[in-house]
C-alpha cells in the first residue's frame, strides 16, 4: 500500500494540533452541532411545535402525532410504523446514520454526504446528472440498493440520487453487506436508505444553491393545517418541489484520449448540459378512524445532453418525463393493542427518450466526419435513434409491526411491484427493416419479509432473526434480429430466500459488541432481463446473485471524560462471499447480454472515530480497507485466480474538523467553519496480474473548506464552500479525471 506523502501527512497534523490548540479555551458544555445549540438557547420550545431542524424535537413530535408530509417523486415520508422498526432494530443491525438535516444549509448532494462514511465510495461518470455508483465494501452498482423511506427508487422512474435536495432529508441511512428484512426488497451489497423531513406544520422552506460550471440548484417546500375539518379530524396539504441545472463544462481527462507524446490529453465537456425539476402536491387526512390517510401526486422531467470519453459526442441528447400517485393508510393499535399497520400504493408513468440523429461521427476527441446520411453517435456501428422507451409502475408496501410481549417485536413488509416497458424506435427499425429499440416486457415481483427482534436484561443483549421470501416473473417480448424470423416470448420464474442473524450485548454502557450474518439475494433488474435492443440483448437465463456476509464489530461512546467532552469509535470487520455476480462486459462490433460470472471472495476492516472536544470542536477520521479477488479461473475472460477485482479502491480515508460558536452578534446565531479531506490509495485500472503493471489509478488526496452562518433560531442561513480548494488531480472510473476546485454558495430561508 502507497504511503501518503509526508507533506500531506504534515498538513493533517497542522490543522488538528491547530483546532486542538483553539479548543483549549473552550468552555465545558457540549455544542458540537446547531441543534445542540438550539436546544440550549431555547429550552422552552414545546417539542411537538418546536425547531424543525432540531433532531430531538423531531423525533418527539414524530411520536406525538403524524403531521407533516413532504411528497418526493411518488414517496411519502417515512411513517411512524416504518420509524418505530427502525429505531428498535437499527440497534442490532450494521448501519451507519448520516445526520442530513446538519446539512441543510450547505450545497451538499447525497452522493458527497454518503461518500464520507467509512466503507463507502461513491463513483461518479461526470457532474449533475451523471451515472452514480455506491460502492459499499466493494460491491457496487445494482448490488446495492437505493431507497427512499424503504422504498426502492429503481421502482420511481428517472429520479436522480443526487436530485433531491439536502434540504428535504433528515437522515440518510448506510447499510453495509446487510439488507434489513424489514426493508421488502433484494440486495446483495448493502442499501443506502434516504428518510425525508416531517415538516412542522404551516411551515415554508425555501433554498437556493449557486456553484461552477453554472451550477443552480433550486427547492422549496410548503404545507398547511385545517384543524376541526370532521370531529377531531385535520387535514393538511402542501406542495414541495426542486429545479437542478448544470452546464458541466469543465475540463477532464481520460485514458481513451493519448496526446503524440503518448500523455493522457485534457479536454472541456462541452455538450453535457443538464436539466430536471419536479413538483408534488398532497394532501394528509390526519386522526380519523386511521391515524393517516395521505394522497399525493407529482410531475417532473429532465433534460441531458450527452457526451463521451472516448470520442466525443456533439448532438447525442436524452429526455424524458415522470408522472407519479400516491395513497397510503396508517393505523396503530389496529383491532388490538400495539398491533400497527400500514399500506402505501404508488403508480408511477414515465416515458425516456434518446434521440441520436446526428450525421456527426467522431472517432476521437478531435477527428469528427459528416455523412450524407444520420449515423448517430453513440455506437461503433453508425445507427441512428430515436429510442422512446414507455414504462408503467405499480408498487404496493404492506408494514405490519406487532409487540406480543414487553420488549418482543415481530415485524411483516411486504412489497408488490408490477414493471411494464414497451420501447420503441422509429429511426433505427426503418433503417435496418425490424425493431431495434429493444424488448418489450414485464416483470411481477413480490418480496415479503418477516423479523423477530428479541430484548431482553434491559435491551442489553439484543437479537434480530430476519427471513425473506423472494419471487420474480419476467416476460420479455423477444423480438427478431431480421426480417424473416418471428418474435418470441420468452418467460422464467425466479425464486429465491434470504435470511439474516444480528445480535448486539452491551458489556457496559458506553461499549457494545456486534455480530451478523447473512445469506442476501439480489434478483435480476428489468434492464439485465431486457437489454436495449442494440449493445444488450436479452439474457433471461440469468440467476440471481448470492452473498453470505459477515461482520463482526465494537462500538465505544465515552462521555465527559477528562479533556474531551465525547469520544465515540465503531469498529468492523467483513467477510463476504459473491456467486453468481451479475456482469456486462461490451464487444464493439456486436449485441452481448449480461451473465453470471465466478465467486468473488472479499474481507476487509474499517474504523470510525469522532471527538467532541469541547462546545467549539468537533473532529473525526474513519478509514476502510477492503480486498476483493476473483476465486477461480476464468477462461472465458482469461481472468486468473486470486486476482484482484479491477476499478476498486482498496484503502481510503476521510478527515473532518469543525468549529462552532454561537450567539455572536446576536442571540440565537450560529457559525460552523469545517475542513473536511479524502485520500484515496492508488489501485488497479484493469485485473492485477502482477505488481510490475503499470496501469494504476493514481492515489488522490483532496480538502474541502466550508463556512456557514445563520440567525434567528436557523430559520436564515447563508454558506460557501470551496471543494478541492488545492486543485487537485482526482480520478476515478477507470481513470477519468473529476471535476477540479469548485465554489458553491446557498441562502436558505425557513417560515415556521
Amino acid at each position: 500500500m502507497k504511503k501518503m506523502p509526508i507533506y500531506k501527512a504534515a498538513t493533517l497534523a497542522l490543522i488538528f494540533a491547530t483546532v486542538g490548540a483553539v479548543s483549549a479555551r473552550a468552555q465545558d458544555d457540549e455544542i458540537t452541532s446547531i441543534d445542540d445549540f438550539l436546544e440550549e438557547s431555547a429550552p422552552e420550545k414545546n417539542a411537538t411545535t418546536g425547531d424543525a431542524n432540531s433532531a430531538t424535537a423531531q423525533s418527539d413530535a414524530s411520536a406525538a402525532n403524524a403531521s407533516g408530509v413532504t411528497q418526493l417523486d411518488e414517496l411519502s415520508v417515512e411513517s411512524e410504523i416504518e420509524a418505530e422498526q427502525a429505531k428498535q432494530a437499527k440497534k442490532a443491525e450494521s448501519v451507519a446514520t448520516i445526520d442530513a438535516a446538519e446539512m441543510q444549509n450547505t450545497s451538499k448532494t447525497i452522493s458527497k454526504a454518503v461518500n464520507s462514511a467509512s466503507g463507502v465510495k461513491v463513483r461518479k461518470s461526470g457532474g449533475m446528472g451523471s451515472e452514480g455508483k455506491i460502492n459499499i465494501r466493494g460491491m457496487e452498482g445494482k448490488n446495492v440498493k437505493v431507497l427512499v423511506n424503504g422504498v426502492p427508487v429503481e421502482t420511481q422512474g428517472n429520479l436522480g440520487l443526487d436530485d433531491i435536495p439536502i434540504d428535504q432529508i433528515a437522515d440518510i441511512e448506510v447499510y453495509k453487506g446487510y439488507v434489513p428484512a424489514r426493508f421488502a426488497t433484494d440486495g446483495a451489497g448493502g442499501a443506502i436508505n434516504i428518510i425525508t423531513k416531517k415538516r412542522p406544520a404551516n411551515s415554508v422552506d425555501a433554498s437556493y444553491s449557486l456553484s461552477s460550471f453554472n451550477t443552480h440548484k433550486a427547492s422549496v417546500s410548503a404545507s398547511h393545517v385545517i384543524d376541526s375539518i370532521v370531529g377531531g379530524a385535520s387535514l393538511e396539504v402542501g406542495v414541495s418541489g426542486y429545479f437542478n441545472h448544470s452546464d458541466n463544462d469543465y475540463e477532464f481527462t481520460s485514458p481513451y484520449m493519448k496526446s503524440s507524446t503518448g500523455k493522457d490529453t485534457s479536454v472541456v465537456r462541452d455538450h453535457d448540459h443538464y436539466t430536471s425539476y419536479n413538483v408534488q402536491a398532497f394532501a394528509n387526512l390526519m386522526n380519523a378512524w386511521f391515524d393517516q390517510v395521505s394522497l399525493g401526486a407529482s410531475y417532473g422531467a429532465f433534460d441531458k445532453e450527452i457526451q463521451g470519453e472516448t470520442n466525443r459526442i456533439v448532438e447525442a441528447t436524452a429526455e424524458g418525463y415522470n408522472l407519479g400517485a400516491t395513497f397510503g393508510l396508517d393505523k396503530k393499535n389496529l383491532f388490538v393493542k400495539d398491533l400497527n399497520f400500514g399500506d402505501h400504493f404508488s403508480f408511477g408513468y414515465n416515458e425516456n427518450k434518446t434521440i441520436d440523429t446526428s450525421r456527426v461521427h467522431c472517432r476521437n476527441w478531435y477527428s469528427c466526419d459528416t455523412a450524407k446520411k444520420n449515423v448517430g453517435e453513440l455506437t461503433m456501428m453508425g445507427l441512428p435513434k430515436l429510442r422512446t422507451v414507455q414504462a408503467y409502475d405499480f408498487n404496493d408496501l404492506l408494514n405490519l409491526d406487532y409487540q406480543f410481549i414487553k420488549n418482543q417485536f415481530v415485524y411483516w413488509n411486504t412489497l408488490f411491484r408490477y414493471h411494464k416497458e414497451d420501447p420503441e424506435d422509429d429511426v433505427g427499425s426503418e433503417m435496418v427493416g425490424f425493431n431495434t429499440a429493444g424488448y418489450p416486457g414485464k416483470t411481477i415481483s413480490v418480496t415479503t419479509g418477516l423479523s423477530l427482534e428479541d430484548n431482553f436484561f434491559d435491551s442489553r443483549l439484543q437479537n434480530l432473526l430476519g427471513f425473506k421470501f423472494h419471487y420474480l416473473k419476467a416476460e420479455i417480448s423477444n423480438t427478431s434480429t431480421s426480417m424473416i424470423q418471428q418474435a418470441v416470448l420468452e418467460k422464467n420464474d425466479y425464486t429465491d430466500f434470504s435470511y439474516d442473524e444480528s445480535l448486539m450485548f452491551r458489556i457496559v454502557k458506553p461499549l457494545a459488541v456486534k455480530g451478523s450474518y447473512q445469506h442476501a439475494v439480489r434478483l435480476p433488474t428489468p434492464d439485465e432481463l431486457f437489454g436495449d435492443g442494440i449493445r444488450v440483448s436479452a439474457a433471461t437465463n440469468l440467476k440471481p446473485e448470492e452473498a453470505d456476509n459477515f461482520n463482526v464489530g465494537l462500538s465505544l461512546d465515552l462521555q465527559e471524560i477528562p479533556l474531551v467532552a465525547r469520544f465515540r469509535f465503531d469498529g468492523d470487520v467483513f467477510y463476504s462471499y459473491y456467486k453468481n455476480r451479475i456482469h456486462y462486459m461490451s464487444a464493439s462490433q456486436m449485441s452481448v447480454p449480461y451473465f453470471n460470472m465466478d465467486p468473488i471472495r472479499g474481507w476487509g476492516y474499517e474504523g470510525d472515530v469522532k471527538l467532541d472536544v469541547n462546545e467549539w470542536v468537533l473532529l473525526g477520521t474513519n478509514w476502510t480497507f477492503q480486498d476483493l479477488r476473483n476465486i477461480d479461473y476464468n477462461a472465458k475472460q482469461g481472468i486468473l485466480e486470486d486476482a484482484i477485482i479491477p476499478n476498486i479502491p482498496r484503502f481510503f480515508m476521510n478527515y473532518l474538523a469543525e468549529f462552532h460558536m454561537g450567539d455572536i452578534f446576536n442571540k440565537n446565531d450560529f457559525v460552523k467553519f469545517w475542513w473536511a479531506a479524502n485520500y484515496t490509495d492508488e489501485y488497479y485500472y484493469g485485473w492485477k496480474i502482477s505488481s510490475r503493471q503499470s496501469r494504476k489509478i493514481d492515489a488522490s488526496f483532496t480538502q474541502d473548506l466550508g463556512v456557514e452562518y445563520s440567525v434567528w433560531d436557523n430559520k436564515l442561513a447563508w454558506s460557501f464552500e470551496v471543494d478541492n480548494f488545492l486543485d487537485e488531480t482526482v480520478y476515478d472510473k477507470y481513470g477519468e479525471s473529476k471535476l477540479g476546485r469548485t465554489f458553491a454558495t446557498k441562502i436558505r430561508y425557513s417560515f415556521r
